[in-house]
């Protein structure tokens, strides 16, 4: 093999090599995904629109208003529109996501989370 093949073959696997490198990150900030370990909420339907991305352990947590969402912590969790003025836990509950899960219609406004301990 000469001198100048063996160069571009070395070029082409490093240009692959880097190529795939590169591809990662991208998909890691994809908008549409919620990072492992956090909550998540879009404001749009079928996670679209602005995300909100939050770490999150066991108690109650005002969230930004979300119409899609996404758990990908290992606690179940509870998202409500809380009537305003009450609390934690007060209004209507909209879903339950176990670990792990996400929902891309919440059919209503999430306005709170309720962290559960397993």
């Amino acid at each position: 093999m000469s001198v100048l093949r063996k160069s571009l073959t070395t070029v082409a696997v490093a240009g692959a090599l880097l190529g795939g490198a590169f591809a990662t990150p991208a998909a890691a900030a994809d908008p549409n995904t919620c990072p492992s370990g956090k909550v998540c909420g879009w404001s749009g339907t079928n996670r679209t629109g602005t995300r909100t991305v939050l770490s999150v352990t066991p108690g109650c947590y005002p969230f930004t208003t979300a119409r899609s969402v996404s758990n990908q912590t290992s606690y179940r969790i509870e998202f409500w529109h809380i009537t305003p003025g009450t609390g934690c836990g007060v209004g209507s509950r909209l879903v339950t996501l176990q670990p792990h899960t996400y929902s891309d219609n919440t059919r209503g406004t999430v306005t709170g989370i309720e962290v559960w301990a397993r």
